[in-house]
């Protein structure tokens, strides 16, 4: 139905215009999520055009995946913009840029669990509403920046291990890091691990995500078969072994158990010196 923008509307045209049903357009009205109408008596209420482009904002906004509450934040901070907090409307690539930026680093501090929508806003300086412009939920935002999440909180630590000839010695100190600076590491892949399995896309992701930690222990391992400080084997299978330690070693450091991290890597160097023990007795 066609409308002339001028025209005062009753709800039965607003219906006609927007396709939903009266009872939704009450409902919206009593959650402030649309402007009251223009009153002329106790039943009678009209409506403009303004009242149809909140209706399919709000219609726009739902298909699209956004919360009622969100829509409803959006709403109060566009009517108190002035004097108040400014948000935006329209997406601006710098601005998305800019919150990307700003999750990699709370993402590396905190890990993806500890991390809240609320950290990333306030740390880019801007409300919940603008957030949600940009990505519809912090999963969505984490897969798209967590491959610098990995690199802003090694890319010092892997300098630093490069200096250490001993290829075995750097296997331990890649894990030492892990276990005792960058839990929120481990956090990350269990995130990776258990909650994208559903999704080829995210699924893609995580087994990207696996194969890039997967190599740099691979590496270590080639070097020290090289060097013949162990026994030649298949370096993809034990580097993803390592990979499957790493994630649940922290389980032996819970309160239950007494173990501490020097015991855990201790018997992790053991085992590699299993492996010079048997060249050696060959």
């Amino acid at each position: 139905m066609k409308h002339r923008e001028n025209k005062p509307l009753r709800i039965s045209d607003l219906e006609k215009i927007t396709g939903l049903n009266r009872s939704t357009i009450h409902f919206y009205l009593r959650e402030g999520l649309l402007s009251p109408p223009r009153r002329t008596g106790k039943t009678m209420a009209y409506y403009d055009s303004d009242h149809v482009a909140e209706l399919q904002r709000i219609r726009e906004l739902r298909e699209k995946g956004y919360p009622l509450s969100i829509i409803k934040e959006m709403k109060s901070v566009n009517l108190g913009r002035e004097g108040g907090e400014i948000e935006e409307s329209i997406p601006s690539p710098d601005r998305r840029q800019q919150i990307m930026d700003k999750a990699v680093e709370v993402f590396a501090r905190k890990g993806y669990h500890k991390t809240r929508i609320g950290d990333i806003t306030k740390a880019v300086g801007v409300g919940q509403s603008t957030f949600y412009l940009y990505f519809p939920s912090k999963k969505a935002l984490f897969i798209e920046c967590v491959d610098r999440v990995f690199q802003t909180m090694f890319s010092g630590v892997w300098e630093e291990i490069k200096h250490e000839k001993n290829p075995i010695r750097r296997i331990r100190m890649r894990a030492e890091v892990v276990l005792k600076s960058y839990p929120q590491f481990i956090d990350i892949l269990h995130v990776l691990h258990g909650s994208f399995e559903d999704d080829p896309i995210l699924d893609a992701k995580r087994k990207e995500i696996y194969a890039s930690v997967a190599r740099t222990v691979q590496r270590d391992i080639l070097k020290a078969i090289d060097e013949g400080l162990i026994i030649p084997v298949n370096t993809e299978i034990v580097s993803y072994m390592m990979v499957g330690w790493l994630e649940t070693a922290p389980l032996l450091l819970d309160r239950d158990k007494s173990y501490s991290v020097d015991e855990l890597l201790n018997t992790l160097e053991d085992l590699f010196k299993f492996a010079l023990q048997h060249r050696k007795d060959a």
